[in-house]
């Protein structure tokens, strides 16, 4: 299905800043679409990639449209798009390789776009349920995850025994303050607009958002967790506490660089994340196999929604049982042969019409059974 097109760009072919220029490309594309344009679109953004998931009326125009928006990215078509789809929900194209998060990010900005059409929606629809299948049949059961990979990396390599402060507490906060705490670390929270409850993140300290930077002298790392479009701590501001670690696991970046010390960026823990999980990719492998799979039997359900690739063979195939009839009947009969074709095109009209109309998902399978491909089933 050569209409279905994907963009993507992410952490293996990019670093934070340059996925931030592709989103504004993106949404500057999207902008100039408008009502009815004939594209169906979804744009996915997390930390560690931007896509754009295309679907469009015209398949002579869609290399020309995408080409000027994809300088950089990955662009894909048909089957490739769908395969990529699956392996991104089952987490196989994450930095953190075979985690779950990516689902609800995925769901999210599903649910809340409003460029999607009957295309895109069957795409997705099922995308999830089966990425869900392989997931619970394929997966190993353990998952790693960016906050798990930046923790670690931080206990393993610094000897410092201070207590540690995250800032910002969404999902990656809190996720990070948890594992922290399991590892047995004194922790400081705080975050810019509500305090967060106490039994989100117990044994905690709550600091109050105004004074985060000055509690953070006295801690061994920050773990920086907002989504602030721009820095929330300076170059000076960390040089001033040359031993407290920066973990920036924002995007766009939210810290501005280091003369001393150390600072480690959501660019740099593509390296860390390849070598902690570099075993653990291993058990993947037949998760792999199954999504490489799926995607063909995916395809080919989205191929007969948009194409209604059965129904023009069925009918096809009608016209020249049609034709063949009424030629055979007017060579026995005398009969005037495009009379007698005339006259069963109309019947067989009104008998299709309801399937015609049809739009359930049992129709495909109907058409295809009525394409003669379905017979020996």
């Amino acid at each position: 299905m050569d209409r279905l097109c994907a963009v993507s760009m992410d952490h293996n072919s990019s670093i934070v800043g340059t996925r931030a220029a592709f989103s504004e490309r993106i949404a500057a594309y999207i902008g100039g679409i408008g009502p009815g344009g004939g594209v169906e679109y979804l744009k996915i953004e997390t930390c560690n990639r931007i896509e754009l998931y295309l679907v469009f009326d015209n398949v002579h125009d869609e290399r020309k449209a995408v080409s000027s928006l994809a300088v950089g990215a990955a662009v894909m078509f048909g089957r490739d798009v769908v395969r990529h789809l699956l392996r991104v929900l089952l987490g196989l194209e994450s930095m953190a390789k075979g985690e779950s998060h990516i689902v609800s990010q995925v769901k999210t900005a599903y649910e809340t776009s409003d460029g999607c059409g009957k295309v895109l929606h069957r795409l997705f629809q099922r995308a999830f349920g089966v990425a869900a299948s392989l997931r619970s049949r394929c997966h190993p059961g353990r998952e790693p995850s960016i906050p798990y990979i930046a923790v670690k990396h931080y206990v393993e390599n610094s000897a410092a025994a201070a207590p540690v402060m995250v800032v910002g507490l969404g999902e990656v906060g809190i996720e990070t303050a948890r594992i922290l705490i399991l590892m047995g670390r004194g922790v400081l929270v705080s975050n810019r607009t509500e305090r967060p409850q106490r039994s989100m993140i117990s044994n905690a300290e709550i600091v109050p958002w105004d004074e985060w930077r000055e509690r953070a002298r006295e801690c061994g790392a920050v773990f920086l967790c907002t989504s602030s479009p721009v820095p929330i701590l300076s170059g000076e501001a960390q040089d001033e506490m040359p031993d407290t670690w920066t973990m920036d696991l924002g995007a766009p970046h939210q810290s501005e660089p280091r003369h001393m010390g150390v600072r480690v960026t959501l660019d740099d823990m593509k390296t860390i994340s390849e070598t902690m999980t570099r075993e653990y990719s291993k058990s993947l492998s037949a998760l792999e196999e199954e999504a490489d799979r799926a995607s063909e039997t995916l395809l080919a359900e989205i191929s007969l929604l948009a194409d209604d690739t059965w129904k023009h063979l069925a009918l096809a195939r009608a016209r020249a049982i049609i034709k063949e009839r009424a030629s055979q009947h007017a060579r026995r009969s005398g009969g005037v042969e495009e009379e007698l074709e005339a006259f069963a095109s109309s019947v067989m009209n009104v008998f299709l019409r309801p399937l015609v109309a049809e739009r359930a998902a049992h129709s495909s399978r109907a058409w295809r059974i009525l394409s003669g491909e379905g017979e020996a089933e």
